[in-house]
C-alpha cells in the first residue's frame, strides 16, 4: 500500500479520550468522526454525537469514566452529515429536548441539507459509500486501512438516530452563551456540507473548524455524491476565520484527526487550507477557460511546493484529480462540449460494440493481460469495463479487471480511492449483491414534515406506471396538525401545504404515527382505516392509489457491471 496513506492510517488508529485543553475534551478513533466535550458551569455540551447510538453512548461512557458526571444541556450538530449526528439518542434524551432541559442547535438549513443526502438520494449515496469506504473489505494492508478521516469500524448498533434542532444559527456570525459558556458561531454554507458552522470558544481560546480543515485534502465533490461544494467560498470562509479568530486561537481542532497547537502554527495551518482550495478553484477554473476537458484538466493540475509538501493538504479522503473535475462540473456540468459525448450509446451497448471492433473477447484478453504485465492498470481497467459489460459472465475477463482494479487500488495514496478499487474487484470476484429491498430510515420519517414526505414519495412514484392515474387527497395530520393537499397527475406528485382542495377524491384524517407506519410499510392505509386509526372521507381507493404506484429501490443495484433488470 502506499507508505503516505500507511502513515495516516497509523495516526487515525490512536483513539481514546483526550484532553485538548482544561475543560474541552474529544474521544476520538470510536467511530470515522470526532465528538467534542465542553464542560459547562453545571452541564454538558457535545459537539457532534458521532454516527450511531451506539457509538456516541460508548464515548459518553468513556469520558464519563474519567470525568465528573453532568447533565446534557446541548448537542450541536456542525453540519448535516450523519457521521456528526446519527449517535444523538445515544447521548441526549427527547423527553428532555421536549422540554426544553437539552437544546439541539445546528445551523441553518439543517434538516433539508439532511434530507436532500440521506432520504432524497439515499439509497444511490449508501450504495456509492460503500464504495468510497469499504465496508465489505477486509481490514489489513491487502484490504481496508482507513478512510482518510478515520477509521471506519468503530461501535455501531445501535444504529442511526437524529432529533431535529430546537435552535438554528442563520446569521454569519452569532454569539451565544450555552450554560456559561460563550461560544462564537459562523455559518459556512456550501462548503464540506450544505450547511454547516465553525466554532469559537474565546474564553479557551480553542477554534473547532467543523469539517472545513482537517488533515487531509477534502472532497468538492465525494463520489459516494452530493451537491458539489464550492471551493471558493469554502477558502473565503477559512480566510475569514483565520481573520476574525486566528490571533486570539491557542488551539485548533476539528471533528475529524488531531488538534494544532500553537497559534503561529494554527495561522500557517489555516493560511495553507485557505490556500489550498482556493488553488484548486481557480487553476481549474483557469484551465477550463483554455478548453482543457474535465479529464485533461485532472491530468494536468499539480499543487505548488508549499502546499504538496504540506501532509495536511495531501489527498487522502479528496483528490486533486476529482476535485479538479468537481469544479468543472460546478460551472459548466457533465459535458465535455464535444458532440460524441452529448447522446453516447448506453454503456451495455457500446461495450458490445467496442469488443466487436477491437476484434472480440479473446483479442482484447490477449492485448489486455499484454498491457498488464507492462503495468498499464489504468488502460486495463478501462478495456476490461467494455468486455465485463460486453459479457458479465465472463470470469477470465472478470478476474483481470479486478487484478487491475487491486494493483490500482494498492498504489492508491487517497484511502477513499484505495476503498473503490479494492472493493470493485472483491464485486468483480465473487459476483453480484444478492438483491435486498431499500427500506426509508424510521429516523428520517419521524423527524420530517409531511410535506418533506411527500416530496420523498413523489421520487418513488413510478411516472409510466402513474401517467393515467389522476387524484387529489386531503392529509390531515393530527397532533402536528400539518394540513396538505396531494395530487398525483401525469406521473408527478405535488401537493399544497396548509389548504385543503375543494374537489379531493378523498379526505384522510390520522395520527402522525399512523401515517408514518403507512409511509415505512409497516401498515396499509385500509387496515388503519379498519382499525381505526384513520379515518376517510370520500373514496378510500382515491387515497390509497399513491402507494400502488411508489418504486421499491434495490439497495444493491450493480456497480462494475450491468444493472440488473427491473
Amino acid at each position: 500500500m502506499h507508505p503516505s496513506l500507511w502513515r495516516l492510517a497509523r495516526l487515525n488508529a490512536i483513539n481514546g479520550l483526550f484532553e485538548v485543553v482544561p475543560g474541552i475534551y474529544q474521544v476520538r478513533g470510536l467511530a470515522l468522526a470526532n465528538v467534542t466535550f465542553i464542560e459547562g458551569a453545571k452541564g454538558l455540551i457535545i459537539v457532534d454525537p458521532l454516527g450511531s447510538v451506539g457509538a456516541a453512548r460508548a464515548s459518553l461512557d468513556l469520558y464519563f469514566a474519567h470525568r465528573p458526571k453532568r447533565r446534557v444541556v446541548a448537542v450541536i450538530y456542525t453540519h448535516s452529515h450523519s457521521d456528526h449526528y446519527g449517535g444523538v439518542r445515544g447521548v441526549a434524551d427527547e423527553a428532555e429536548v421536549t422540554a426544553g432541559r437539552t437544546a439541539i442547535i445546528a445551523p441553518a438549513g439543517f434538516m433539508n441539507a439532511v434530507i436532500a443526502e440521506s432520504v432524497v438520494a439515499g439509497n444511490a449515496m449508501s450504495r456509492r459509500a460503500t464504495y468510497q469506504f469499504g465496508t465489505s473489505l477486509p481490514r489489513g494492508e491487502r484490504g481496508s486501512v482507513d478512510a482518510g478521516l478515520g477509521k471506519i469500524d468503530g461501535v455501531g448498533a445501535p444504529g442511526r438516530s437524529v432529533l431535529a434542532p430546537t435552535m438554528t444559527i442563520t446569521q454569519t456570525i452569532e454569539t451565544h452563551t450555552i450554560d456559561g459558556v460563550p461560544i462564537v458561531f459562523q455559518l459556512t454554507p456550501a462548503t464540506e456540507a450544505p450547511a454547516e458552522m465553525h466554532l469559537f470558544l474565546p474564553k479557551q481560546r480553542v477554534l473547532n473548524l467543523a469539517e472545513n480543515a482537517t488533515k487531509t485534502m477534502h472532497n468538492l465533490l465525494p463520489f459516494r455524491g452530493t451537491e458539489v461544494r464550492d471551493a471558493s467560498a469554502w477558502s473565503k470562509y477559512l480566510g475569514a476565520a483565520l481573520e476574525r479568530f486566528g490571533p486570539d486561537t491557542d488551539v485548533l481542532i476539528a471533528q475529524h484527526h488531531w488538534p494544532t497547537w500553537g497559534t503561529d502554527r494554527v495561522g500557517r495551518a489555516l493560511a495553507n487550507q485557505r490556500d489550498l482550495y482556493k488553488y484548486i478553484h481557480d487553476q481549474s477554473v483557469r484551465l477550463m477557460n483554455h478548453g482543457y476537458t474535465p479529464t485533461e484538466i485532472a491530468e494536468e493540475l499539480v499543487l505548488p511546493p508549499g502546499l504538496a509538501n504540506d501532509w495536511a493538504a495531501r489527498g487522502y479522503y479528496g483528490t486533486l484529480s476529482h476535485n479538479a473535475k468537481a469544479v468543472y462540473q460546478k460551472y459548466l456540468g457533465w459535458y465535455d462540449a464535444n458532440p460524441a459525448n452529448l447522446n453516447p450509446l448506453p454503456e451495455r451497448d457500446a461495450s458490445k460494440k467496442y469488443v466487436e471492433y477491437f476484434g472480440g473477447v479473446a483479442a482484447v484478453m490477449t492485448k489486455a493481460q499484454a498491457d498488464f504485465a507492462k503495468g498499464e492498470y489504468r488502460w486495463v481497467a478501462e478495456v476490461m469495463r467494455h468486455v465485463v459489460y460486453a459479457d458479465p459472465a465472463n470470469t477470465e475477463a472478470r478476474r483481470l479487471a479486478a487484478d487491475a482494479f487491486e494493483q490500482l487500488g494498492y498504489a492508491s495514496e487517497a484511502a477513499t480511492w484505495r476503498n473503490a478499487y479494492l472493493v470493485g474487484a472483491q464485486e468483480l470476484r465473487q459476483g453480484p449483491l444478492a438483491p435486498r429491498v431499500a427500506s426509508l430510515d424510521p429516523e428520517m420519517v419521524r423527524a420530517m414534515r409531511a410535506t418533506d414526505v411527500f416530496d420523498v414519495l413523489g421520487t418513488h412514484v413510478n411516472g409510466p406506471r402513474a401517467w393515467s392515474r389522476e387524484v387529489v387527497v386531503n392529509w390531515t395530520l393530527t397532533g402536528r396538525l400539518e394540513q396538505v393537499a396531494v395530487t398525483l397527475r401525469n406521473g408527478a406528485l405535488t401537493y399544497v401545504a396548509g389548504v385543503r382542495a375543494t374537489k379531493a377524491g378523498a379526505s384522510v384524517t390520522l395520527a402522525r404515527d399512523t401515517f408514518d407506519a403507512i409511509v415505512l410499510g409497516r401498515q396499509s392505509l385500509a387496515a388503519a382505516v379498519k382499525q381505526g386509526s384513520a379515518t376517510v372521507a370520500g373514496d378510500l381507493s382515491a387515497a390509497t392509489q399513491l402507494f400502488e404506484v411508489l418504486d421499491r429501490f434495490d439497495a444493491g443495484f450493480s456497480i462494475v457491471e450491468p444493472r440488473r433488470p427491473q
